[in-house]
């Protein structure tokens, strides 16, 4: 299977709970002094993980006895590490096309899940989905509309496919007080004759609601993302990140295409890419644009949230595909207006199976004393392949962290202007 997502993250003003306020002279205490300069006046922080991909056997682990489903001990660890982002996106990686006219649930290499997904993902704090991806057309047109309809039903923001071809292609959403631009693309199967995703040829009425480009025709990508990057801008957006489903799948590094796009990109000024598809992470990098205006951080795959591709089953045999990202961006907005990403943080996750249970598992250095709070020692094995899972993503994805951590703790704040940012 082969999945891209791009997104695109935009910030601006507003107030948030907890935020303190400037000081104040007064009467009675007369020795505090107001800012003389900007000070920083809201913080925010944006999550982001991989594909949730329902294969058969996570489907029947979340049936019920009554023949309904229950997603929510999936998420059971890995929640309160979502709600303590303040917007968190996570990609859905299946059509929800219902059981009507006798369609089945099915998984692989056609994916049709149960509505249930939805509300599990809700109550595990994910607040926006991603629905462009190449599995986006498994089920069709009708696939494509209900999926759309009931991530919205059941209160979700949504972004890579529309509902008519007049509706938004991207999504400006204010949290906090801060704006947030969200777009998202998927890469499209080679076909001669029009749009196909996972080798199959979408209808033209269907084709043009959702975001997707062509590896034969990027010029026309970038018109359409550089336009959306104009709207989102004159929508108030300041901070922009992109979310792509690319790359070849259970690949460790990114192939020619992504650094190619990542690069043009950052040359049109997104300043976060977010990608997604080869079911495995991939590095974080610091990209600096052709005329060296701009940095972009870019992580290249944040693997699989959930799924079942065990490395038992996988002609992969590293347990890579077991192993996820939560990627944090941290951003902060200054009294004078000025909005900047601050920080980032990779979080490394890990799908546990035990007795047929799927857990998400969050991972730290401090997983031996934390092993009974996150499930880990309900198997033999878990904390073992728990921890070679956390030595595996920190490998691929710490360099390039550290690396973006130091450029952007330079870059000068609006009450430090005579400092020198670090250059690549």
């Amino acid at each position: 299977m082969v999945c891209s997502v791009a997104f695109v993250l935009i910030l601006s003003t507003g107030k948030i709970e907890g935020t303190t306020p400037a000081p104040t002279l007064t009467s009675e205490s007369t020795t505090e002094a107001v800012p003389e300069g900007p000070y920083k006046v809201r913080t925010v922080t944006v999550g982001s993980a991989g594909d949730v991909l329902l294969h058969i056997p996570v489907l029947n682990s979340s049936k019920q006895g009554d023949g309904t489903y229950n997603f929510d001990k999936i998420f059971t660890y890995v929640s309160s590490r979502i709600k303590d982002c303040d917007y968190f996106v996570a990609n859905l990686e299946t059509t929800l096309a219902g059981t009507e006219n006798g369609r089945k649930y099915t998984g692989f290499p056609c994916f049709n899940s149960p509505d249930a997904i939805l509300s599990s993902l809700k109550k595990a704090g994910v607040d926006c989905l991603l629905t462009a991806n190449n599995h986006t057309y498994d089920t069709g047109a009708h696939g494509v509309k209900r999926t759309l309809s009931k991530v919205k039903e059941n209160g979700f923001d949504s972004v890579g496919t529309r509902q008519a071809e007049t509706d938004k292609k991207y999504l400006v959403r204010d949290i906090k007080g801060i704006k947030l631009g969200i777009a998202c693309y998927t890469y499209e199967t080679e076909y001669e004759k029009g749009k196909a995703l996972n080798g199959i040829p979408v209808g033209s009425e269907t084709a043009v609601l959702i975001n997707s480009f062509d590896y034969a025709d990027m010029n026309k990508f970038y018109e359409e993302i550089g336009a959306d990057l104009t709207a989102m801008k004159s929508e108030g957006a300041e901070i922009t990140m992109v979310y792509l489903h690319w790359g070849n799948e259970y690949q460790l590094t990114p192939d020619s295409h992504q650094k190619e796009i990542a690069q043009r990109l950052c040359d049109m000024g997104v300043d976060v890419i977010i990608g997604g598809h080869p079911h495995v992470v991939q590095p974080v990098d610091l990209i600096s644009s052709a005329d060296g205006t701009h940095k972009t951080v870019c992580v290249y795959s944040v693997g699989n949230m959930v799924s079942n591709q065990r490395r038992n089953l996988m002609g992969l045999k590293t347990g890579h595909t077991e192993d996820g990202l939560i990627f944090e961006v941290t951003v902060s907005e200054y009294s004078d207006g000025t909005v900047l990403v601050e920080k980032v943080k990779a979080v490394p996750t890990w799908v546990h199976l035990y007795s047929g249970t799927y857990n998400i598992v969050p991972l730290s250095k401090a997983m031996d004393k934390k092993a009974a709070d996150l499930g880990l020692s309900k198997s033999s094995t878990g904390l073992s392949l728990a921890k070679g899972s956390y030595e595996r993503t920190m490998e691929l994805t710490k360099e390039g962290t550290d690396k973006c951590n130091k450029y952007l703790a330079s870059v000068p704040k609006p009450d430090e202007v005579s400092a020198a940012p670090v250059t690549e």
